[in-house]
């Protein structure tokens, strides 16, 4: 393959096609290339998700090493890649693996967005490998979790579910044993996440604890105070 056309196929890999690692291991580029921003070509595959690339590159002689000392499990849980997850604790990676600063693990990782169609599928592959769903982050250090000035505050995983998860984010961290009661550097629990984010009653009812209640006929303030018209007595 001629160097323009090596040239080419690296900047489409780092675009996404990662179908092409196979053609650049063919025309004798070494495994563990490193581009001119120093981001390796198993950096490029596992940024997105592709299993079988990244096999190809371990073949080769790549280490998963190179994806930091959690073998890259936090990443694939950030990004949502349950297969890549799923593949990468095969290799002997730390479903409990915590940050050195921040204390998070991948199970937070896993929780800081709203869209859960991939991530609660990572989280159901943490979970069954033993994530622990009571860890709790250290208190004030920055997280690059949420892109934006962005500081932990000792909470775990169901309080992160409790401002962004769905009923099934919530439920299956219940199930594998999270606790409603465990209260963050503020004092504040899993209802009170979900209180501060206004999510709706279905959310709460799952987090109520002790002596917390929600009346069966709760609605809305917005409801309360549109009122409703009785019927119009029969003459």
């Amino acid at each position: 393959m001629p160097d323009a056309d090596i040239a080419r196929s690296l900047a489409e890999l780092s675009e996404g096609r990662t179908d092409l690692i196979s053609d650049l291991l063919a025309a004798g580029l070494s495994a563990n290339f490193v581009d001119q921003h120093g981001v390796s070509l198993i950096q490029h595959c596992a940024y997105y998700g592709d299993v079988t690339a990244i096999k190809l590159l371990l073949a080769q002689g790549a280490s998963l090493a190179t994806l930091g000392l959690d073998l890259g499990i936090t990443g694939a849980a950030f990004h949502g890649h349950w297969r890549l997850c799923h593949f990468l604790l095969e290799q002997g990676a730390n479903p409990n693996h915590t940050d050195s600063e921040n204390g998070e693990t991948p199970l937070h990782a896993a929780l800081c967005t709203n869209d859960r169609a991939a991530h609660d599928q990572v989280l159901a592959v943490l979970l069954a490998a033993g994530a622990d769903p009571n860890a709790a982050t250290r208190p004030g250090a920055d997280t690059g979790g949420f892109m934006r000035d962005v500081r932990t505050k000792g909470e775990t995983p169901l309080h992160r579910a409790a401002a962004f998860g769905t009923e099934d984010t919530i439920t299956m961290l219940l199930d594998a044993g999270a606790s409603k009661e465990l209260r963050d550097a503020n004092g504040d629990s899993p209802l009170s996440w979900a209180s501060w984010y206004l999510r709706p009653n279905p959310i709460l009812r799952l987090l109520l604890f002790g002596n917390y209640r929600i009346h069966p006929q709760n609605k809305s303030m917005r409801a309360n105070l549109i009122g409703k018209p009785l019927p119009t007595p029969q003459t």
